[in-house]
């Protein structure tokens, strides 16, 4: 249940702003509200929705403003890093350069929210590579918002995060020249935030016609026999008179 709804979420199926309605959830899946409530904490925990008291739960929209400032974090870590060190070991540029050919597959392969976790994967393994492991758990946090950000906001048929843009940053640091891979991840996440835009469209979702095929059939319940069809009738000219 959990990864159908993000995964509608990262489809643009559940679009920023959609009211996730209780009873046909429930009946979508083939589930109880005890059980879908426990699914939907877990989801506002990881801000893919958001509870309110008196609305129930939405797909979360993040503010411009918040866009903008965790974006201007993760520049402000991600480029002082690159800065401040010398390139990582050849084993792990070698790991980082086969993480962006898995990118162009699943680009390649239209398997989008894949790309997506790929895309943040290549930021925190590249964090990850100088050691800080207090800033790779920092920056794991806006990641993820920044992912859900992307998931939700950004033009369908349009990459935010590009491979491309990751396979240059790479090129600079195989070079050793280190303050041009800073520049060029300051100018990587700066596109990254300007792809973005708003999907204000709310449209009204059959939760059962998204959800419907993800419920299965209930234990100790065996699946209704077809009726038999009913026998045909001889076409009346063909009927015995009495």
């Amino acid at each position: 249940m959990h990864a159908a709804i993000l995964e509608a979420v990262m489809s643009h199926q559940l679009p920023p702003g959609t009211r996730l309605v209780e009873m046909p959830l429930c009946e979508a899946f083939g589930v109880n509200r005890s059980l879908l409530r426990r699914v939907l904490v877990r989801l506002a925990s990881e801000k893919v929705i958001e509870l309110h008291h008196n609305r129930g739960a939405l797909i979360a929209q993040a503010s411009p403003r918040e866009t903008r400032e965790v974006f201007e974090a993760r520049r402000l870590i991600e480029t002082a890093l690159l800065q401040a060190h010398a390139a990582p070991e050849p084993r792990m540029q070698q790991a980082l350069a086969a993480l962006v050919d898995e990118e162009e597959r699943a680009h390649r392969e239209g398997e989008r929210s894949r790309l997506i976790r790929l895309s943040g994967e290549f930021h925190l393994r590249l964090v990850g590579a100088f050691g800080n492991r207090e800033l790779v758990s920092l920056l794991r946090g806006l990641v993820a918002r920044t992912s859900l950000m992307i998931a939700l906001y950004e033009t369908p048929g349009h990459g935010v995060c590009s491979f491309d843009e990751h396979r240059e940053i790479l090129d600079a640091i195989r070079a050793g020249d280190m303050a041009a891979a800073a520049r060029l991840m300051g100018h990587h996440l700066e596109h990254c935030e300007m792809k973005l835009r708003e999907r204000s469209a709310r449209p009204e979702i059959d939760f059962l016609r998204l959800f419907g095929a993800a419920r299965g059939p209930k234990p100790g319940r065996r699946p209704a026999r077809a009726a038999a069809p009913a026998p045909k009738r001889a076409p009346a000219s063909s009927r015995k008179k009495p």
